[in-house]
């Protein structure tokens, strides 16, 4: 097999991914390789290998040790293969996160920069915050951490500013102009990883934490907090979900119209529809 010491294990947090693309790259330079002769060679059946190539099926616990032995993976490479498929298989946040970090700590740094600060991105609250801060506070290095961090609220520290800008360069959503300020671009963090939704549930309870905060902290002419409790028929959620919709695309039309330039804080606006009441058949 040609593209078993072509295709790096580390590179991939998948294994479904991993196995999807060695079996491309081992089809290009070899035509004869085909679903039937891999699936011959990890003793399983083609038609279940094509469902976990397309994502539809994982490998079993007994299956494990053939791919391991397919690849000819030692320890480090073959504890990486099982924790890749514990973390496809992981049913709850928690597990997502502790399966994550797991494959984190083993791969090479080399491998795993990008990987952490799109992490770090979604896992601190105050990186998206600090992005819009900086169309607002004129940063041009890690000088201006301190201050801007006095201007944050609640404070961030000097090294969470500097952290949060080194991410965002890092991530392509901010870059350092000619006259030396850093600015936020206009590009957009898309990823599909399992992680994803466990750092968003982190997120978005931080942020109602922040909300809860504000009540107390910030004065009533500076903020809009008000609530609704309301009987709905449950089969047609879906009506305010869209009309909470339509509400975000408005706001973000109205804030987008908005030059940095003539901007001055940065404010956080929550969207919260969750049943409280649930009668029983």
């Amino acid at each position: 097999m040609f593209a078993r010491n072509k295709i790096n294990i580390y590179d991939y947090s998948d294994y479904r991914k991993f196995l999807s693309d060695f079996y491309e790259l081992e089809k290009s330079l070899d035509p004869t390789f085909s679903y039937r002769v891999f699936a011959a060679a990890v003793d399983m059946d083609a038609s279940l290998l094509l469902k976990i190539l397309q994502g539809k099926r994982h490998v079993s616990s007994k299956n494990i040790g053939t791919f391991v032995q397919f690849f000819r993976y030692k320890e480090g490479k073959a504890e990486y293969f099982r924790e890749m498929v514990a973390y496809a298989k992981a049913k709850n946040d928690e597990e997502v996160r502790k399966h994550f970090e797991a494959l984190q700590k083993m791969r090479p740094s080399s491998c795993r920069e990008l990987d952490e600060a799109r992490y770090r991105y979604f896992q601190q609250w105050f990186y998206p915050m600090i992005r819009s801060a900086l169309d607002v506070f004129d940063y041009h290095s890690p000088e201006h951490a301190a201050a801007l961090g006095e201007s944050c609220i609640p404070k961030l520290t000097a090294n969470q500013v500097e952290n949060a800008v080194e991410a965002l360069l890092q991530l392509g959503l901010a870059h350092q102009r000619k006259d030396g300020r850093i600015v936020p671009t206009d590009a957009h963090l898309k990823t599909q990883e399992h992680w994803l939704s466990a750092s968003i549930s982190d997120y978005q309870k931080s942020i109602a934490d922040l909300a809860h905060r504000s009540i107390a902290e910030t004065p009533k002419e500076e903020r809009d907090i008000s609530t609704l409790t309301m009987a709905l028929d449950s089969s047609q959620v879906q009506k305010i979900r869209d009309i909470l919709a339509d509400a975000r695309r408005s706001i973000v039309k109205v804030a987008n119209s908005m030059p940095s330039q003539i901007c001055d804080s940065v404010y956080q606006l929550n969207f919260q529809l969750f049943p409280m009441m649930k009668k029983r058949d």
